[in-house]
Order: structure tokens, then C-alpha cells, then sequence
């Protein structure tokens, strides 16, 4: 056994994680071992890579060809993630000198590169699971304002400058990305029909630029389906014509929805100043929404929940990390929020809508079973909305010990509590309810 593998292996020394230890370590041991940064892996470093090695062979394989990405693994203890966040920022105009194949690649290998970073000091317990959240959030607003610069650069015609927009949805607005999350993303621009033609290629040439497979991967998958009427809608939209659908047009649940948007490319000043304008119409003019919400929520348990057993679809079923968001929502809906949440993630809208003494609670079983849910991505390798089979491995990644029919009894009470939570404030029709 080399140097490097032994010391893995001691790493995980007692978990259900040693045995996993195989080919593809072995590989990794052979080809970074002899690196000088392989000696200076302090505790908390060694114990997250040893993790990532375990319990994702291909990244295994494939950081056993990137010497450069365990040199900065190494000060990771040191540096930190937001350190990190800050240099990624800074690669975006070199990856801009490259010729477009070449800065594709580049997007792809640096995201698998710092996906893998993130996940070693969270399993290694060197930074907080929202640390790591709000890393990976960073990386892909870098890899979708790249991409949007590589996407103008390649579209002819009169350039929009600073008239085109992307606006972030969901957990990449909120900064509460995690392992393979998509992109929600939706399009504005400034100008009429004329530019109508242009802004579409933007936006068509950056969704490719992002999803199209090449040697390196993809980037992200990106997801538009929240852009005004929806998939009958037009890519792009205008900045008055998003404004005036908002405010005239729009469902509850696109409310509900607008409220976790933040511009995160482009001309990111012009659209946040008509996403203020749009809130500041909705939020205090809503009804109490929660009838309508309840009933949204319920099609969503029946269409993605089925035959779900109060552990496995952690995030749509009853008590699943939508109950949360629904409540966060809601709330704001109900109450308004001045300052409005910058970012706006859940546990922010939630505080801003009941306060943070009532919100605490629920907080807590959200921020862990948001921690379930990105380990079982980690484990899985892709994104899912249920638990998959390794549970022994996911639970070992919770917390050390823990047993899968440990993380099972842990899930359903998180999620006993949360639907408990939920189901006061739609009983009570506020979010005041929420205090128990």
C-alpha cells in the first residue's frame, strides 16, 4: 500500500467508507502520491479526500490527471473556500482569451474541479455545508456570466453591450446551490422588437454554451421554464414586458417564484432595479395566498411524491424541503418584506416573513435536510429528488456512525416536524402561525 493510500485508509479507518477504498484510489495514490502537496494534507483535508475518493470513483480517476487541483486542495484548511470563490472570479477573463472550444472545456474541467473542492471540505468538515453552498452558488454565477460574455462575443450583429440580462432562479438566486443542481435561468433585455432576433441567439448560444456535451462534460443543465408563460413563452423577454406580466398576468405560483430571482449576469443593475419595482407592486397588494398554495403544494406531493414512504422524496413530499419553501414564500406573500432578502434564500425569506425566533426551528430541520439531500447527490453522482439505495454510505456522510437505518428514523422525524410546521400556518392561513 502506498504512502497516500494508507493514509486514506486510516482516514476512514472504522467506517463503512474503508472498503471502498479500490482501483480507482489505488490509481490516484499511484499518480498524485509522490506530489509534494500529497505531505502537507493536514487531518480535516486528508479526511475529505479520502471521502471523495470512496465515494465517487470516476472523480477519483479523474483528479488522479489534475496534480494542480490537490496543491490547492492542500491550503484549503488554511485559505478557505471564499478565498477560493474569489480566485475563480478572477479566471473568468482568461478563460475569455481562449477560442471557444478551448473555453468550454475550460468551464467544464474547472467546474468538476472546484465541485470536487467543495466536496472535500464538506466531507472534511472544514467549512459549513452553507460555506460550501455558497461556493458552489459563486462558481456557477461565474460559469453562466462566462458563458453569457462567450455567448455575445459569438452572436453578430449590434451588440446589446449591457442591455441583456440573466436572472437567476431558485437555489442559485438564493446561493443555496449544491452538488449537480441546474441552472434555473431566465432572459432579459432592454429594446423592442428589433432586438428581439439578437437577444434570443444570446441566450440560445449561452443554454448551449453551458449543456452542450464536449470531451471536458457539460457545464450545467439549464432550466427556462420559469420565464413568463412559461414553456409557451419566449426565450428572452423584455425588461417592461417582464415587469408589466408580473404585475398583470402572473399566477400565484409565479409569485411565488419571483421571489427567489436575483440578476447574476449582464445587466445585472437595470434588472434588479425591475425586480424592486415588481416586488414592491406584488408583495403589498397579494391576498393571504395560502388556500391557493395548499392546493399547489398538494398537485406537487401527487405528481412527484407518489407512493413516497415519509423518507424517501425528501424534497417534494410531505415535510420535504418544499414544505419550507412554500412556507418562506407564502409568507412574504402574505406579509411583504422591507429590506427585501439579498441574497433571497429560504431561511432569509422565512426570517424576513416570522421573524427569527419563530423561524429557528424549522430552520434547523431544513439546514439538515438540505445537508441529506446533498450528500445523497454527492453519493449518487447526479441531481435527484429522493433518497437513493446507498443509504449506509449517505449516512456515514451525515455523521459519522450514523447507520442507514439511523438516517432513515432521522428523515422522517425531520420531515414529521416540517410537515407539522407547514401544516399549522395553512391551517391557521398565516405565517404567524408558525410560532407554535
Amino acid at each position: 500500500m502506498s504512502g497516500l493510500l494508507d493514509r486514506m485508509a486510516k482516514a476512514l479507518a472504522g467506517s463503512p467508507l474503508a472498503d471502498a477504498l479500490g482501483t480507482a484510489a489505488e490509481r490516484f495514490a499511484e499518480r498524485r502520491g509522490g506530489d509534494d502537496a500529497a505531505a502537507d494534507l493536514d487531518e480535516g483535508v486528508l479526511r475529505g479526500l479520502a471521502r471523495v475518493v470512496a465515494t465517487q470513483p470516476d472523480t477519483a480517476i479523474y483528479l488522479s490527471n489534475r496534480p494542480e487541483w490537490l496543491e490547492i486542495a492542500a491550503g484549503l484548511a488554511q485559505r478557505g473556500l471564499a478565498a477560493r470563490a474569489e480566485e475563480i472570479a478572477g479566471e473568468e477573463l482568461e478563460i475569455l482569451d481562449l477560442d471557444l472550444e478551448s473555453a468550454l472545456d475550460a468551464l467544464r474541467l474547472r467546474r468538476r474541479d472546484e465541485m470536487a473542492l467543495a466536496a472535500c471540505a464538506d466531507l472534511g468538515e472544514l467549512a459549513p455545508f452553507d460555506a460550501v453552498s455558497d461556493s458552489l452558488s459563486r462558481l456557477a454565477e461565474s460559469t453562466a456570466r462566462t458563458a453569457l460574455a462567450l455567448a455575445q462575443r459569438e452572436v453578430s450583429g449590434p451588440d446589446l453591450g449591457g442591455d441583456f440580462a440573466v436572472v437567476g432562479m431558485g437555489k442559485v438566486a438564493g446561493r443555496e446551490f449544491t452538488y449537480h443542481s441546474d441552472l434555473d435561468l431566465i432572459f432579459l433585455f432592454r429594446g423592442g422588437t428589433d432586438e428581439i432576433d439578437r437577444a434570443t441567439r444570446i441566450g440560445q448560444r449561452m443554454i448551449a454554451y453551458l449543456t452542450t456535451q464536449t470531451g471536458a462534460g457539460v457545464a450545467y443543465a439549464v432550466d427556462t421554464r420559469l420565464r413568463p408563460s412559461g414553456q409557451q413563452g419566449m426565450l428572452v423577454t423584455s425588461f417592461e414586458g417582464y415587469e408589466r406580466y408580473q404585475t398583470e398576468q402572473a399566477a400565484t405560483w409565479e409569485h411565488l417564484a419571483m421571489l427567489r430571482a436575483r440578476p447574476i449576469a449582464g445587466a445585472i443593475g437595470e434588472a434588479a432595479e425591475r425586480l424592486a419595482r415588481v416586488r414592491k407592486r406584488v408583495l403589498p397588494a397579494a391576498q393571504p395566498p395560502w388556500s391557493e398554495l395548499a392546493e399547489l403544494r398538494q398537485r406537487v406531493v401527487a405528481e412527484r411524491a407518489a407512493g413516497d414512504d415519509g423518507v424517501r422524496a425528501l424534497k417534494t413530499g410531505p415535510g420535504g424541503l418544499m414544505d419550507v419553501d412554500f412556507c418562506a414564500g407564502g409568507g412574504l406573500l402574505e406579509r411583504g418584506a422591507t429590506p427585501y432578502p439579498d441574497p433571497p434564500g429560504v431561511p432569509a425569506m422565512l426570517e424576513a416573513a416570522a421573524g427569527p425566533e419563530a423561524a429557528a426551528g424549522l430552520l434547523a430541520d431544513y439546514a439538515l435536510l438540505r445537508r441529506v439531500e446533498a450528500r445523497a447527490r454527492w453519493v449518487a453522482g447526479r441531481g435527484l429528488e429522493e433518497l437513493p439505495a446507498e443509504l449506509e454510505v449517505i449516512a456515514e456522510l451525515v455523521e459519522a456512525g450514523l447507520t442507514g437505518a439511523g438516517l432513515r428514523k432521522r428523515v422522517a422525524e425531520l420531515r414529521t416536524r416540517i410537515r407539522e410546521a407547514y401544516d399549522r400556518v395553512i391551517a391557521a392561513g398565516t405565517i404567524a402561525a408558525l410560532k407554535g
